[in-house]
């Protein structure tokens, strides 16, 4: 495993708030933008989504995604310095009643203003259990960091 890119997706999912989530429907592909929090060992990301919605009904039918996340927030930032970091995983509700108070605390850490938003009975907190994040910085160079390699806390 690449420390170097260990560290840098590390950093990028520390640092940033949003990501693009991909997901497949049987017309085509979706993409929508979320709140996420990532687990400390990269083991896995989460977000919140009404399940009224058409993300959620597409991750439902088919679990397998993607999520985007990048630096472009940083101000002035040269095009040659933007970070892209794409994981690759299958996506599940959290259920587990034990697991998913845990996991609402860690994620509501980083986004305290969405406390009602995630209060709401309708509301899901889904979580993508991460494969892979491929890495790509000075838009040319690609690195892979494969979570199988890392060790896992669940």
């Amino acid at each position: 495993m690449d420390e170097q890119t260990k560290v840098i997706v590390e950093e990028i999912l520390k640092q940033q708030r949003l990501a693009v989530l991909g997901t497949q429907s049987e017309t085509g592909p979706y993409a929508s933008l979320v709140t996420f929090w990532a687990a400390d060992d990269l083991s896995h990301i989460v977000f919140p989504t009404m399940r009224s919605t058409r993300k959620f009904n597409y991750l439902v039918a088919h679990p397998r995604v993607s999520l985007l996340i990048d630096n472009r927030t940083h101000a002035g930032l040269p095009e040659n310095e933007i970070v892209a970091v794409t994981a690759t995983g299958t996506a599940r509700e959290i259920t587990d009643p034990n697991l998913l108070a845990a996991v609402r605390e860690s994620f509501l850490e980083k986004h305290p203003g969405l406390r009602s938003f995630v209060a709401e009975s309708g509301c899901a907190l889904v979580k993508v259990v991460v494969d892979v994040y491929y890495v790509v910085t000075g838009f040319q160079t690609l690195s892979e960091l494969h979570v199988a390699g890392i060790s896992r806390t669940t």
